[in-house]
């Protein structure tokens, strides 16, 4: 059987010269391809990753493969904390974070990557580190962010068939999720990552999954955009006609190479005068001049990307 923890490559990922990385991550009985086939087909490239490798030649696509099950009869599943420190080492192993980089999630991927870049970021490894601080933007396709209440629902169930561990950790208003929320609200840098949310305005087999409230991140300047679709459709866009694929994709575009932020300087030091620092397509450009010790310094230099 093959192994689904792992990160599959989709498109232009053995590109060096690449200038960012893409990375999906499925929810809760998800799949690395199968949740983002419009038809549910896991052996076929007609699928939105694909058409983003296609459009986005110079950036690597990506899809993020774990097991999330609701029953522990249908397989494995790892604590919410403990999952996130697994995909961050995984993402470290593929050399993640040497570039910018985006993830487009759906449902509890969402959760898994904010769980993940809270890590990154409280965790002290250099590398990890780098992985937050390369974070460009997410998308969130329906996530819960305060929990949902079709976990509830299943939990309910369960009392028949046991539950794993991800669906006591998805039931609605759950502690964990709250202070996970509140600390993206307050949180000085990750409150600043760029965040495109969306969610389901129909129902999937008589229920609405993730509704507008809790598929709100309360970030401020983030707003929730309801979709026509329902809780499996939203993440499966029928062509690249579809208003999710291209508002996606103009995210990407617009976020995937934002220039790096000016240095900050102490205007007082007098070994140092001016220096200016901005992101090119494939190398980073240094411009200005330096004053260091009596020493002017005048110019540029480029700095390529490897």
């Amino acid at each position: 059987m093959k192994n689904l923890n792992d990160l599959f490559p989709i498109s232009g990922c053995d590109d060096l010269q690449r200038i960012g990385d893409v990375i999906f991550v499925h929810g809760l009985m998800g799949h690395y391809r199968e949740t983002w086939h419009p038809k549910g087909k896991r052996d076929d490239n007609d699928f939105w990753p694909a058409w983003l490798g296609r459009d986005l030649p110079n950036v690597g696509i990506w899809s993020l493969g774990y097991e999330a099950e609701p029953f522990a009869w249908k397989g494995n599943t790892m604590p919410l904390v403990d999952r996130a420190t697994n995909s961050l080492a995984l993402l470290d192993t593929y050399d993640i974070g040497d570039r910018p980089l985006i993830f487009i999630t759906h449902s509890m991927g969402g959760l898994l990557v904010k769980q993940m870049l809270r890590h990154a970021n409280d965790f002290g490894t250099a590398r990890w580190k780098a992985i937050v601080e390369q974070t460009k933007g997410i998308v969130f396709l329906s996530t819960p962010h305060s929990g949902s209440d079709l976990a509830n629902w299943i939990k309910y169930i369960g009392d028949f068939l046991i539950t794993t561990v991800s669906v006591d950790e998805l039931k609605a208003h759950d502690s964990r999720l709250r202070e996970l929320n509140l600390l993206y609200r307050n949180h000085q840098h990750l409150s600043k990552i760029p965040m495109e949310v969306y969610y389901e305005k129909y129902q999937t087999k008589g229920i609405l999954v993730v509704n507008e409230t809790t598929a709100d991140p309360t970030i401020q300047g983030v707003i929730p955009i309801p979709m026509e679709e329902n809780h499996i459709s939203i993440c499966r866009p029928e062509s690249d006609k579809k208003p999710i694929y291209k508002r996606v994709k103009k995210f990407i575009n617009e976020n995937l190479n934002t220039p790096l932020k000016q240095i900050q300087l102490n205007p007082k030091d007098p070994k140092v005068e001016k220096i200016h620092i901005k992101q090119q397509s494939n190398c980073t450009n240094f411009k200005g001049s330096v004053n260091i010790g009596g020493d002017f310094v005048v110019g540029q230099q480029n700095k390529f990307i490897e």
